[in-house]
């Protein structure tokens, strides 16, 4: 674990095996990846590439860039920007509709 920051806060982080464990679950997935474009064809290939692409997004999101650790802090940056997104959304579409009827 790393050691706490000068201002006294202490920043949970994973060390290095656990680093090293998503990069071979990474390494393991791309692989998987080209295996099954070179077996499979079509939609049935799509699918299960961009399930395993879908699972590698989240392991570098969730690892690599300390939402797993960071999460309580995050989510009060996630939390409104989502419903503000929302209520901009139904504030300015009167508009998109009124565009489409001229």
């Amino acid at each position: 674990m790393s050691e706490p920051h000068a201002n006294g806060d202490a920043h949970a982080a994973p060390d290095f095996q656990t680093y090293i464990y998503v990069f071979l679950a990474l390494a393991i997935c791309t692989i998987l990846s080209f295996a099954v474009y070179g077996v499979l064809e079509g939609m049935a290939a799509a699918g299960i590439i961009m399930i395993v692409a879908v699972i590698k997004a989240a392991l570098v999101i969730w690892i690599f860039m300390h939402v797993k650790f960071d999460w309580p802090r995050i989510y009060f940056l996630i939390v409104p920007v989502l419903i503000l997104g929302v209520m901009m959304m139904f504030v300015l579409l009167p508009d998109i509709v009124i565009a489409w009827h001229q």
